[in-house]
């Protein structure tokens, strides 16, 4: 999958502008000969075959500044190209005025070629830059109109009596009304293009952040189904070497090393065993829509899961603090959601704590939300991790296998659960050291 960046985006749009002056020289060649050898149209064609060579000069420099920018590291590589664009909208529109003043000026109906620029540059460039770009190019309209109509420049017609008049360029009415409308709906072109352009470019920004998050999952799931599968399968081989241990007919193997063996065998077919489980469950969770909800006391609910993790907590001789608040004790939930939850956070809580460590919950409201807290005395997390220990597949780089005792698929199902009740969590360090889950629910 290629993500494209804006920076891309940019650089691919300034080539098209370069290849598209490609075909806007050749127009402009083939208009100056037909007009002067098939149309008989008295034009100043060597004029115009040197403005076209103006803008393959213009098109040339502007394909070295594009190569010359894109190769350079350091830069800042939109900065850039924007100003390319805008180096190149500049000439182009100094060349079409110099085209319309040899070509009949005000009087030549294809002064409305600015136009073409002006929604270029609203695609292009911000509303600011369309705006300037759209103002010089009616500065240098005006400059021509204006200066033919005054005499400071000479005027140049087309000489086609049966399709120009040329002498609209001399009619003050004319000249003003045809200026003016033709200003008054270029600002409102720009404006409308811009607005569209920038919602595209806003939709196109949050789809390549989409899809960035895509690939960036992907690559995280494929990393985690392979040391998933490794894992599973280190437990595998485990098991098959006991059962061959033990299927071989070996009369003096002692019956407690055979226990042994069975028990650890035992062990490791519990772990794979709860940790499809849980892969199950949690797929579960994101496809129900419907849950069975009731009133539950968060309190009993947390009890509940202190026992069920007691054994655990009293080989590290691990201390609880409950600090439950009564007033928000009762709330209208998925009981076995929540079960689930404090089972895997107080679960989590023990196995990273150090011995002799503390376990603090607490629930309070604050700010209309329920907060729930669950504080350990662990390593804690490192800091730009922080944001990424509720993903599906993801687990922190330094917690080791022996440490963590599962597949680390817990906290993608806690926050999942949390979600289903329109809730959020979030984890923090300790200044002290260890780490703060905290949830926080709508008050009901």
């Amino acid at each position: 999958m290629k993500i494209i960046t804006p920076d891309q985006r940019l650089v691919t749009r300034a080539y098209w502008m370069v290849s598209h002056r490609w075909l806007a020289i050749l127009v402009l060649a083939a208009f100056a000969w037909l007009g002067k050898n098939i149309l008989n149209v008295e034009i100043r064609e060597n004029t115009l075959y040197l403005l076209a060579i103006a803008l393959i000069i213009v098109n040339l420099l502007s394909l070295w500044l594009l190569e010359f920018i894109t190769n350079k590291k350091g830069i800042n590589l939109y900065r850039s190209v924007r100003f390319v664009i805008h180096f190149q909208l500049i000439c182009d529109l100094i060349i079409i005025t110099s085209i319309l003043h040899f070509t009949g000026g005000i009087s030549n109906p294809f002064f409305i070629i600015y136009i073409s620029h002006m929604v270029i540059s609203s695609i292009l460039l911000t509303r600011t830059g369309a705006f300037i770009q759209t103002t010089l190019a009616l500065l240098l309209f005006g400059f021509l109109v204006f200066s033919e109509y005054y005499g400071i420049l000479p005027h140049y017609c087309l000489c086609m009596e049966k399709v120009i008049n040329h002498e609209l360029y001399q009619d003050p009415y004319y000249v003003l009304k045809t200026y003016s409308v033709f200003a008054f709906s270029s600002y409102i072109l720009v404006y409308v293009t811009t607005s569209i352009g920038h919602r595209l470019r806003s939709q196109e920004d949050k789809l390549t952040v989409a899809l960035g998050q895509i690939k960036y999952n992907e690559e995280l799931k494929n990393k985690y189904v392979l040391r998933m599968a490794k894992d599973i399968l280190k437990h595998e081989a485990v098991i098959g070497t006991n059962l061959s241990i033990l299927t071989e007919k070996d009369a003096t193997q002692p019956k407690e090393n055979s226990k042994r063996l069975i028990e650890s065998s035992f062990r490791r077919s519990q772990l794979i065993t709860n940790y499809i489980k849980e892969i199950l469950y949690l797929t579960s969770i994101k496809l129900s829509d419907n849950m069975r909800k009731q009133i539950i006391s968060l309190g009993d609910i947390i009890v509940e899961a202190i026992s069920r993790q007691y054994e655990l907590a009293e080989e590290k001789d691990i201390s609880f603090e409950l600090n439950l608040d009564e007033s928000v004790d009762k709330y209208y939930a998925n009981k076995t959601l929540f079960e689930n939850i404090f089972k895997h956070l107080i679960s989590n809580a023990i196995k990273f704590s150090g011995t002799k460590g503390q376990i603090t919950i607490t629930t309070k409201e604050k700010l209309r939300k329920i907060v729930i807290e669950i504080s350990d005395k662990g390593p804690g997390v490192p800091k730009e991790e922080l944001k990424q220990i509720f993903d599906e597949y993801y687990r922190a780089q330094d917690v080791k296998e022996t440490e963590a005792k599962g597949f680390g698929i817990g906290l993608a199902l806690v926050k999942e659960a949390v979600k289903k009740h329109d809730g959020e969590i979030r984890a923090v360090n300790r200044p002290e050291g260890g780490i703060t889950f905290i949830i926080k629910l709508p008050k009901q």
